[in-house]
C-alpha cells in the first residue's frame, strides 16, 4: 500500500506501472497502491492495467503538507485522483526538477516505454496544511493516512512533535521496522487510530519484502473493503468497555 515508481523521483528508474505489478504477483501480494510524490499519473496507469493481472490496486499518492508531513491518499476511483491532481498542481510551487540532484521523474505508458519526463519538482511541501489536505481527501470520499508517523523527518513526530487524537486521520501509518520492533498487528490502535504498514518500495526488490495479512473473515481487495475496515476497527475498539 506504499510503492515509488520511476515518477517519484526517489524511486528505482525502472519501476515501470507493469514492472511493479509483476513483481507485485511474483511476491504473492493481492492489493497494491503507487503512491508517488505529489504524482498521480502512474497511480492511474496501474489501474488500468490491472485489469490483465491477478493484483488488484487501489489508487494512491503521497502528498507532502505545509508543514512538511507526508500524507498518503488513497481514492476510491479515477476521478476523484484526478481533482486531487488538480489541487496538487494548484498548491505545488513551480520549481523545475534537478535530476542530477533527485533524480528523474520518469513517466512511462502503456506499452512500457518512458513516455515523458516531468521536470517539474514535485518533491517539495504543497502550499496547504496537513488540515486542508486531509479534509479534501475526505472531501473527495478518500482515505487520510500520516505516513511512517515516527520517522526522524517528513512525519508528523518530526514535524509536528505529536499525534494529535482529536485528529480526522483514517488510519495511521507504522514504518515497518517499527511494526516489526514493536509487533504491532492489523486491528491495532495507535491514540486511536487503526495502525497499518507498507514496503514503502523505492526498488524493485522491496516489494513484498513487508506485507500485512487479514484474517479471511475480513478480507480487503479493493478501495471500499479498506475503508470499511479501518472504520469498523475504530467502532469496535472504541465501544469497548473501559476499566
Amino acid at each position: 500500500m506504499h510503492i515509488h515508481s520511476a515518477l517519484s523521483a526517489c524511486g528505482e528508474d525502472i519501476m515501470s506501472p507493469q514492472r511493479i505489478l509483476k513483481r507485485a504477483e511474483q511476491s504473492g501480494l493481492n492489493l497494491i497502491a503507487i503512491t508517488d510524490h505529489n504524482a498521480i499519473a502512474h497511480s492511474i496507469l496501474i489501474n488500468e492495467l490491472k485489469k490483465a493481472n491477478s493484483v488488484n490496486v487501489i489508487l494512491g499518492v503521497e502528498l507532502t503538507t505545509r508543514e512538511e508531513v507526508h500524507l498518503l491518499g488513497y481514492f476510491p476511483d479515477e476521478l476523484s485522483l484526478k481533482e486531487m491532481g488538480e489541487k496538487i498542481d494548484e498548491y505545488l510551487p513551480k520549481l523545475e526538477n534537478r535530476p542530477s540532484f533527485f533524480g528523474y521523474q520518469l513517466i512511462y505508458n502503456e506499452q512500457e516505454e518512458v513516455n515523458e519526463i516531468d521536470y517539474r519538482l514535485r518533491q517539495n511541501a504543497l502550499q496547504a496544511s496537513m488540515e486542508e489536505l486531509v479534509n479534501f481527501i475526505h472531501y473527495l470520499g478518500g482515505i487520510a493516512v500520516p505516513a511512517h508517523i515516527h520517522r526522524d523527518y517528513c512525519s508528523i513526530k518530526s514535524q509536528i512533535g505529536f499525534l494529535d487524537p482529536n485528529s480526522d486521520f483514517d488510519a495511521v501509518e507504522i514504518s515497518r521496522f517499527e511494526w516489526i520492533k514493536k509487533q504491532y498487528k492489523i486491528g491495532d490502535l495507535l491514540e486511536g487510530f487503526p495502525v497499518v504498514s507498507g514496503s514503502d518500495s523505492h526498488f524493485l526488490e522491496d516489494i513484498g519484502t513487508f506485507y500485512w495479512e487479514v484474517d479471511d473473515e475480513r478480507k480487503i481487495m479493493d478501495f471500499d473493503s479498506l475503508k470499511n475496515f479501518l472504520k469498523e476497527i475504530r467502532i469496535e475498539r472504541h465501544s469497548r468497555p473501559s476499566f
